[in-house]
């Protein structure tokens, strides 16, 4: 945190750790107001949207940044490791979007409806397509890191 300027590392660290912990506990506030008003109390989302978005936007940040800092993979520095990698994130979307598919049958049913069978295959590859490509950029940022750290 730039803005603290107190020159004492341990300090700096601690403020970040309190920081880090009060966004945990208001992001954790945000999403039981979420699950209580929404699917215990059944209340119309209007009374709990702005808690999702606000949860949304801690956990979307959080993703993001993490995607993007190239920390996930930091022993992936050569493009033979990179390319193997890149082959068990695509075995790895595939079973999760298998697992997903037989979950979402499990919990909302077989389709009885071509429309529903075309958006239920939508849905899955829309998931597999996500998860993947969460892995990939995680995987490609971390490899052109590492690749950096090996050139200096």
């Amino acid at each position: 945190m730039k803005w603290i300027k107190t020159g004492d590392e341990y300090v700096e660290k601690k403020m970040t750790q309190f920081f880090s912990e009060a966004g945990t506990i208001v992001a954790a506030i945000l999403f039981l107001d979420v699950i209580i008003r929404g699917f215990i109390l059944g209340r119309p989302s209007s009374e709990y949207i702005i808690s999702a978005i606000g949860f949304a936007v801690y956990a979307g940040w959080i993703l993001f940044r993490y995607l993007l800092s190239g920390f996930e993979y930091p022993e992936i520095a050569s493009q033979a490791a990179y390319r193997k990698k890149r082959k068990e994130i695509t075995a790895l979307s595939l079973a999760s979007g298998l697992i997903f598919a037989i979950l979402a049958l499990i919990f909302t049913g077989i389709p009885e409806h071509l429309g529903s069978w075309v958006d239920f295959i939508v849905m899955v590859m829309l998931f597999v397509f996500i998860h993947f490509l969460i892995n990939f950029i995680s995987l490609r940022k971390s490899f052109r890191k590492n690749q950096d750290l090996l050139d200096d």
